[in-house]
């Protein structure tokens, strides 16, 4: 899993996964405000099969921003996870599944070993994987 910082642009990321090593799958760690860069990605992969789409941790606004991408609502399988570990014992195992076509996450600062471990069952299973981090919002000081 490649972790990008906020400078890291749409475009670049979409040449980066287009060459990535894994197989042809893809495995992405962003911030949170890249998710609607990267959503006519996530579409356009979603449209490819008719597996689940599946949703940890996200919010509503995130669910509904891909259902007016073209996404069937019925597709999408949403997770809430109320933990961290929560959410990336259900990310491994969506993937592990092999039921998705699409996995997304959002997760927390991931150890070295849990990157690596989700990196692995993206591979194994071919499932495309976006893990999201949830950026503090930043107070402006005064």
């Amino acid at each position: 899993m490649r972790n990008f910082d906020s400078a890291y642009t749409a475009q670049q990321f979409l040449e980066t996964v287009e060459s990535a090593p894994w197989s042809g799958q893809e495995s992405a760690h962003l911030a949170t405000h890249q998710f609607n860069d990267v959503l006519p990605r996530i579409q356009a992969l979603a449209m490819r099969t008719s597996e689940w789409i599946t949703v940890i941790g996200g919010t509503r606004q995130v669910i509904d921003a891909m259902v007016q991408s073209g996404i069937s609502r019925a597709r999408i399988r949403w997770v809430a996870g109320k933990t961290q570990d929560q959410r990336e014992w259900a990310t491994e195992q969506a993937l592990l599944a092999s039921t998705s076509s699409v996995v997304l996450s959002w997760l927390e600062d991931l150890s070295p070993r849990m990157q690596q471990r989700l990196k692995m069952a993206s591979k194994v299973s071919h499932t495309h994987s976006f893990v999201f981090n949830a950026l503090p919002s930043l107070t402006p000081l005064h």
